[in-house]
């Protein structure tokens, strides 16, 4: 009797562990046409070629390559939505300043890694692209989620072309998921531990088990190529059908490792 007791209690917390990292699943037909590509990281960057990452020449080059792209946004001090992968301008210009800091004419006077091109505006990126490649949209997690998906909805709703949008914090893809669910959404994920990007012990938990998807629900998963062979992962793609995006692709072997696992890959410094 114990061990029946014992039995159904594990077959309980399997059924709702396979409900907490489920993906969104009435939304499938609106990923189909992102499996078509590759996307290139921030834009087709070549630093040695004076084309530095998320710069309108990095956008323009997938374009023309016939890449997607993937980008990232956070917001300025007085609010405007730009492209740029960090919170400070340490990396990228030398400046030990934060961009939510910042105003976008304060912003505008720095220089991306010593060439000529500024920090875009999303507008800018969009006016580029004007609906010839998909891009990915990760909405980077530095500013309030309302306010960052609010206002770059606002350029968003002004762009014909297909794109869909992704997030580390599970905040911004519940936001998605609540007050624009046509949208496709992605959450970002990877093998977490403490005191990354200022995680909990139980938070980091939560992440790399993808753990936060019942809140989420997405279409599919964005996860570190390196880090991905967990069981959670696993079960979320092989069981249920779990879309996977695979990051960040450097080498034709990972490239061919993502294909096999049927993942839409997200790449840099190769052409696949």
């Amino acid at each position: 009797m114990i061990i029946l007791i014992l039995l159904t209690l594990a077959v309980l917390l399997g059924l709702v562990w396979v409900w907490l990292i489920g993906p969104r699943r009435t939304h499938r037909a609106a990923l189909a046409p992102f499996r078509a590509y590759n996307y290139a990281h921030r834009g087709l960057h070549n630093q040695a070629q004076g084309v530095p990452e998320n710069s309108l020449p990095a956008f323009a080059q997938a374009v023309a390559a016939g890449y997607g792209m993937e980008l990232d946004i956070q917001l300025t001090k007085d609010k405007q939505v730009v492209v740029h992968h960090d919170p400070s301008l340490a990396r990228s210009c030398g400046e030990k300043k934060q961009i939510g800091d910042l105003s976008l004419a304060q912003l505008q006077t720095c220089r991306l890694f010593g060439t000529a091109e500024q920090v875009p505006l999303l507008r800018q990126v969009l006016e580029e692209v004007d609906g010839k490649t998909p891009i990915i949209v990760e909405l980077k997690g530095y500013n309030d989620p309302h306010e960052l998906c609010t206002l770059a909805m606002k350029e968003l709703d002004n762009y014909h072309g297909m794109y869909c949008i992704e997030s580390f914090d599970p905040r911004i893809v519940r936001w998605f998921r609540q007050n624009r669910p046509e949208i496709v959404r992605g959450q970002l994920m990877c093998h977490f531990k403490k005191g990354d990007d200022g995680l909990t012990a139980s938070q980091a938990f939560f992440g790399r088990n993808l753990l936060t998807n019942w809140y989420t629900r997405p279409d599919f998963e964005g996860d570190d190529i390196h880090t991905r062979d967990r069981l959670a992962m696993k079960l979320a793609t092989r069981l249920l059908g779990m879309q996977e995006v695979s990051w960040t692709i450097r080498t034709q072997e990972e490239y061919r490792k993502a294909k096999a696992l049927r993942g839409i890959v997200i790449f840099e410094h190769i052409r696949p």
